[in-house]
């Protein structure tokens, strides 16, 4: 018995409607199709069936000779058996006149089985005689297929051999409305061939895994030792290895700058054909798109399908059947349901394809594998793009040593085929290098102490070179009253929650407000704050705020940004950047905190307001914080902020914000308010710190005058030889 197929619902319409119209366009090759009903007998049908009469209807048998009897006269080899259980069942089951019975299912195979087809479509709610009509046409070895969107009433009727038939279902049962006798068939029969294509080269192309060391060697290799190297036997229609790998960032500017142009000269002496793409690739033209063609747009599924029909790579007819199933496979695997969408993403990597490969120029043939070179930013289209390119048989190299283009790239890396090296240097992307550059050659006693650095302070023995991280991740603390003592002198390597990742350190720090004094005795409190006073503490003693409110015009800080992110580098190199005269590092660590000022909820504003007033206030903080900052080393002692606030105004904006910044850049901050009142909560919200209530408020309070220490207790001689490494 031949697959007996029942369709009653489906998932996806477009899908579906491809399914039914390629099997319609199989049925007229050399099968049968029928609409609704299987059409009446005519008497001269009749009369020729009637030379088959079986002796009885009812017994199976005797109906047995009549089938073996039409069959050897017709030479149709066929399991006559199976036929007449099948044929006596619905002659009993379809009526009463069960001769009437026998001669419609007789001159039905007489006049469709006769025909030897090897597929039957039937598209409509089946009756009982036709549906054992079916099981027949299933028996003699026909593969049938029923759509009836469960239309079929009788269905259920047929007992026993329902286990004959495969039920396919869906969320959807609605029928689908296709007129079969404006199919154009020549053009179904080329979409026929493009997907036995498509079939054909399915798993032809490997993707290798490679190294960021070693993917400039791999590249070069020819395929033919790929293969063999990968345990394969080499034949010119056989496996593509492909290597496709990102390369973002840099170490050592020259070394980069030489591997890059060395990389590119080396296809001088080579058969591989390099594709090099440096700039943005636009959207296609007019000339492309009309090189391209009209494309029907009835529904996705017939878009995809007429798109990828336009890929023909003249002279390579194996990376013509790859690009046309990627081409396929990465459209209709696309999470939106937007045609235009769609379209326009098949308009782009055809067009490149196009742009890329100049196959409407000239034929291409390729003796070995080409590479494909994309260097600089990329967009998601161009990630898309590479990994198209990949899946027909390219190798691809995406470089740039901006790592700002790691979360695009990492977002839209359908399957993971991109393998993703990252380095730990990040510049804008420039043009390629075009020449190579004098080098430095390193000793090697300054490599010793290279790799003696890098065994010593590689996060995981606890010792860590000055300055080592870049930048940090404030975590507050969460702490009683009496902790804040405890843990106010330490380090920061030594307190709770310190972790180091990669290039970024967790800062663990205190960011409190101490309302009120502790059984009133006031002398205890300023012996308290004057025991938390280190050299690179900041105090603050809270005055009545300015009568006249700030007249600056914060929208001017509108231009350096966009849908809530900074753009730094646009900042940075305004006359606005206050903080120019200050080395990069620190330029770029405190950018990176406003950014993350805006961010992180802890601020009572929204929107431009927000924005601008944290860059305004963010680019305002005094030398003596700057100067701090620089100083600031991640891993160890720790800055502070210490705010006392005797008086009943409020904080201001410009406060709160500074006091947020400091945070989580790292400080240690302290709000001493012995009144108890409002100050911090102005502007921040109350989740951003601690509050520790005391047991007595004194108001009217003195503030005595403070004095920083110069240095810390443990300055001598052991200070100094154990306080750093």
């Amino acid at each position: 018995m031949q697959e007996f197929t029942r369709y009653v619902g489906y998932d996806d319409a477009d899908s579906f409607r491809g399914i039914l119209i390629e099997k319609f366009t199989t049925s007229q090759k050399n099968g049968l199709f029928f609409k609704e009903k299987l059409p009446t007998a005519s008497m001269d049908e009749i009369s020729k069936a009637a030379a088959y009469t079986s002796a009885s209807f009812d017994n199976a048998s005797d109906i047995k000779k009549s089938i073996d009897m039409w069959l050897h006269d017709t030479n149709i080899p066929c399991d006559s058996a199976e036929l007449a259980e099948i044929m006596t069942k619905a002659v009993a089951e379809c009526g009463v006149n069960k001769k009437n019975n026998y001669f419609v299912f007789f001159c039905w195979l007489m006049k469709y089985l006769g025909t030897r087809p090897t597929t039957l479509l039937y598209v409509g709610g089946a009756s009982l005689k036709e549906l054992y009509f079916l099981l027949m046409m299933s028996a003699a070895g026909v593969k049938v297929t029923l759509v009836s969107y469960g239309l079929d009433k009788d269905y259920v009727k047929l007992g026993e051999f329902k286990n004959r038939i495969t039920v396919k279902s869906g969320r959807i049962n609605a029928p689908i409305q296709i007129d079969f006798s404006k199919i154009d068939l020549s053009k179904e029969a080329a979409l026929a061939k493009m997907r036995a294509e498509g079939e054909r080269v399915s798993g032809l192309v490997k993707c290798l895994s490679t190294s960021a060391a070693g993917i400039f060697e791999d590249i070069l290799v020819d395929r033919k030792t790929r293969v063999v190297k990968n345990g394969g036997v080499y034949t010119e229609d056989g496996d593509i290895p492909v290597y496709c790998a990102a390369l973002l960032g840099y170490e050592n500017e020259d070394v980069y700058t030489n591997m890059l142009v060395k990389f590119k000269e080396s296809f001088a002496g080579l058969k591989k054909q390099l594709i090099f793409i440096e700039k943005p690739m636009s959207n296609p033209n007019a000339e492309e798109v009309k090189a391209i063609g009209s494309v029907t747009r009835t529904s996705t599924a017939e878009m995809i399908d007429a798109m990828a029909m336009q890929i023909n790579l003249t002279g390579d007819s194996i990376r013509t059947a790859l690009a046309r199933k990627a081409l396929k496979d990465m459209l209709s695997g696309m999470s939106t349901s937007n045609q235009t969408v769609v379209f326009n993403y098949a308009m782009k990597l055809v067009s490149w394809l196009y742009r890329c490969t100049q196959a409407r120029k000239y034929s291409v043939v390729y003796e070995d594998i080409p590479v494909l070179l994309y260097y600089g930013d990329i967009s998601q289209s161009e990630v898309y793009f590479l990994i198209f390119m990949s899946r027909c048989g390219f190798d691809v190299v995406y470089i740039s040593p901006n790592l700002n283009n790691q979360q695009t790239t990492a977002e839209k890396n359908l399957d993971g085929r991109i393998q993703i090296f990252t380095l730990p240097q990040s510049k804008e992307s420039g043009e390629y290098p075009k020449k190579a550059v004098k080098m430095k050659v390193s000793t090697v006693a300054y490599n010793a102490e290279r790799d003696l650095d890098t065994m010593l302070y590689n996060g995981d023995t606890g010792i860590y070179r000055s300055f080592q991280f870049p930048n940090s991740q404030s975590v507050t603390l969460k702490t009683t009253y009496e902790e804040i003592s405890i843990l106010w002198k330490q380090e920061a390597r030594f307190r709770p929650g310190f972790a180091t990742s990669g290039n970024l350190v967790s800062v663990p720090n205190i960011f409190a407000k101490i309302s009120g004094v502790e059984d009133g005795d006031i002398g205890k409190y300023w012996d308290n704050v004057r025991d938390k006073l280190t050299p690179e503490t900041i105090l603050i003693v809270k005055q009545p705020n300015r009568t006249n409110s700030s007249s600056d015009d914060l929208s001017v800080y509108r231009q350096f940004y966009r849908n809530g992110e900074i753009d730094t580098e646009k900042l940075k190199n305004s006359t606005l950047n206050k903080y120019s005269y200050l080395p990069d590092r620190i330029q770029d660590m405190l950018f990176y905190k406003l950014q993350e000022t805006c961010q992180s909820r802890f601020l009572k504003l929204e929107g431009d307001e927000l924005m601008c007033s944290v860059i305004h206030f963010g680019m305002n903080l005094s030398k003596e914080f700057s100067q701090i900052i620089q100083r600031f080393d991640f891993t160890r002692k720790i800055p502070k902020l210490i705010y006392i606030d005797a008086i009943e105004d409020t904080f201001t904006l410009e406060e709160c914000i500074q006091t947020v910044l400091c945070n989580l850049i790292g400080f240690d901050v302290l709000i001493f308010t012995p009144s108890g009142y409002k100050n911090l909560e102005t502007y921040v919200k109350n989740d951003a710190f601690e509050e520790h209530i005391m047991n007595q408020f004194l108001y009217s309070t003195e503030v005595p005058k403070f004095k920083i220490p110069s240095e810390d207790k443990n300055s001598g001689f052991f200070g100094k030889l154990f306080g750093k490494h």
